[in-house]
């Protein structure tokens, strides 16, 4: 652990004395913008995945590659133009860290947003194209600390946080609601676009500051072409934020609405969980802040729901990292996964943010052969969020 932490700490006091002066974006002329924006990690991590009484030597052997020592996880390249006033695009390519298990071992890079923006009136925009999606980036506005872990939706797959379609952006009664309402394809920007199925989501916010109240839905059909695969979502939050301190929970949902013949295509079946997270600055120190969360999810929460035969290894996605598939247990009512984190972290400058946390991953229940099976993980990560 030691030695992967001493070379990101000579990454970390390289990058600082080559941006410790840099702000996030640059301007070419009165309309066009080009940023730059990264994720560094450095990770160290044990329990079971990395046990090879629990897993076997093998696999062991690989979680362990793949999840400890440094990375670049994530890259973006953003392009903001203004046409006129009333017409404006965006541009942003995405970098994502593999499949470790891959041939290459390497990202792969992606268009992930590729969009147009009408604003026919003030506090209202309508995009069309690869577009963000009504939750995922807005909740990762409010919660600051993508380079260090996903939000829970994120983690648990619950939509993707780009997509085509159209979206319209605005708000009402000098911001007291906020709304964003999009109708898409459903497919998210690193799928293979079919075309055959379509998805409408909302998000609704009512801003009593220092209290925010958003309320979230989902509903689409035909996902990946399956005709009975019809993923509904839906996430309530309470969020309370001033200049120290920023506290949200939430309530969040999901069915993948699936028949049983097709339920190995599925993740969720009436799951639902929840989650908690904030950060405070410190007073007299602001540059300084303590961060945690906490997420406990059932992907299945139907007491009715009945196991196939066959069996899933658990796999387990770690922070920022990304090591393992995203796909949890096909359990039944018993399952439950849960997820803590808390950290310290510091401000360089508005765009450099350094970060020391603490994880705690724990999945439990049945798997599809109705073996009982728990699995607990922990790591010890430094982060980096660059952006010029």
């Amino acid at each position: 652990m030691k030695k992967h932490m001493n070379k990101i700490f000579v990454i970390v006091i390289g990058c600082i004395s080559l941006m410790s002066t840099a702000s996030y974006g640059y301007q070419i002329n009165d309309d066009l913008n080009i940023g730059v924006k990264a994720y560094l990690n450095a990770m160290q991590a044990s329990g079971d995945h990395f046990d090879n009484s629990k897993v076997g030597q093998a696999q062991a052997d690989t979680n362990s590659s793949n999840a400890n020592g440094m990375r670049l996880s994530r890259a973006y390249l953003v392009i903001v133009d203004r046409i006129n006033d009333e017409v404006s695009g965006k541009f942003t390519l995405d970098e994502a860290l593999s499949d470790p298990t891959a041939s290459n071992g390497r990202g792969n890079v992606f268009v992930k947003y590729l969009y147009g923006i009408f604003t026919p009136v003030k506090n209202m925009a309508i995009r069309f194209g690869l577009t963000e999606t009504p939750w995922i980036p807005y909740e990762e506005g409010l919660w600051n600390y993508r380079f260090v872990s996903e939000t829970a939706p994120d983690y648990e797959g619950f939509m993707p946080s780009s997509d085509w379609g159209v979206a319209i952006v605005g708000s009402l009664f000098d911001k007291l609601i906020e709304y964003h309402v999009m109708g898409s394809n459903g497919e998210g920007y690193q799928a293979t676009q079919n075309g055959r199925g379509y998805a409408g989501a909302a998000r609704i916010a009512l801003n009593v500051r220092p209290f925010i109240l958003n309320i979230f839905g989902m509903d689409e059909s035909m996902h990946n072409g399956i005709p009975d695969y019809n993923p509904k979502r839906a996430i309530a939050m309470l969020t309370f934020t001033n200049s120290l301190l920023t506290v949200s929970g939430d309530w969040i949902w999901a069915d993948d609405h699936i028949t049983p013949a097709d339920q190995g295509k599925a993740k969720f079946n009436h799951g639902y969980g929840y989650e908690f997270w904030g950060f405070l600055r410190i007073p007299g120190e602001e540059k300084l802040r303590v961060f945690a969360r906490y997420l406990d999810m059932k992907p299945n929460g139907n007491d009715s729901y009945e196991p196939v035969s066959g069996k899933i290894a658990p796999t387990v996605s770690l922070g920022s990292s990304n090591l393992y598939s995203t796909e949890m247990f096909k359990f039944d009512a018993t399952s439950e996964n849960t997820w803590a984190l808390a950290g310290v972290s510091y401000d360089i400058t508005k765009d450099v943010i350094v970060a020391l946390d603490y994880n705690l991953y724990t999945l439990q229940g049945y798997d599809l052969s109705n073996n009982k099976t728990t699995y607990n993980d922990n790591a010890v990560a430094l982060n980096m969020r660059l952006a010029f």
